[in-house]
């Protein structure tokens, strides 16, 4: 396998790549959190999963850091949900972007999706897990809140897991194949690094 030639990291380069990568997620998120409200800060459509699960394999730390960021922003603009309660979902986000990225690291695995292995770590740790993760922390927070009861939460765990889950499935699995090969090949892009 051919090593691919990355110019050298700077300091500027990676703030460059977090504003921007910040101002998209911020955008898709906000529209996500929008378009199919079920209630409760619950979207049942939120593409921005699939940019946090990518941001963290791609970029390693950097778009984890982005990853539990944005959504303060996007949620307030888009579900006018508190920056006090939204920074609450801190933790969900983390391990959204988180787990996945780890994985990949650890197993040595392709983000182009090029094997078997590959496809099962995505969809069961990125897109499946990690979002059963997420939803059980964030909708925890709410409850914690008052945003909603005990006994509502599982419903609103639902509409989180599956709002998060599909779209990573779709947009996610479609960016890691399409765009992956473009982006490894940017200083921005450090995997198989965390920094």
């Amino acid at each position: 396998m051919t090593e691919v030639y990355r110019p050298k990291r700077t300091a500027a380069t990676m703030g460059s790549i977090l504003a921007a990568w910040t101002g998209i997620c911020i955008v898709v998120g906000a529209y996500g959190s929008m378009s199919l409200p079920i209630g409760g800060y619950v979207s049942g459509f939120w593409p921005a999963m699939a940019l946090q699960a990518i941001g963290g394999i791609w970029f390693g730390m950097w778009g984890v850091i982005v990853a539990f960021l944005f959504p303060i922003i996007s949620d307030a603009i888009g579900e006018a949900i508190p920056m006090y309660v939204a920074a609450t979902l801190i933790p969900a986000n983390f391990f959204q972007a988180w787990t996945v990225a780890w994985v990949f690291r650890r197993f040595k695995l392709n983000p182009e999706l090029k094997t078997r292995k590959d496809w099962l770590a995505w969809i069961l740790i990125g897109c499946v897990l990690q979002n059963a993760i997420g939803a059980t922390l964030g909708t925890t927070a709410f409850v914690l809140w008052g945003l909603f009861t005990w006994e509502a939460q599982p419903l609103f765990w639902a509409g989180w897991f599956i709002g998060n889950t599909w779209p990573a499935i779709v947009f996610g699995s479609l960016i890691l194949k399409i765009a992956t090969p473009y982006v490894k090949r940017t200083r921005v892009y450090v995997f198989p690094d965390w920094w």
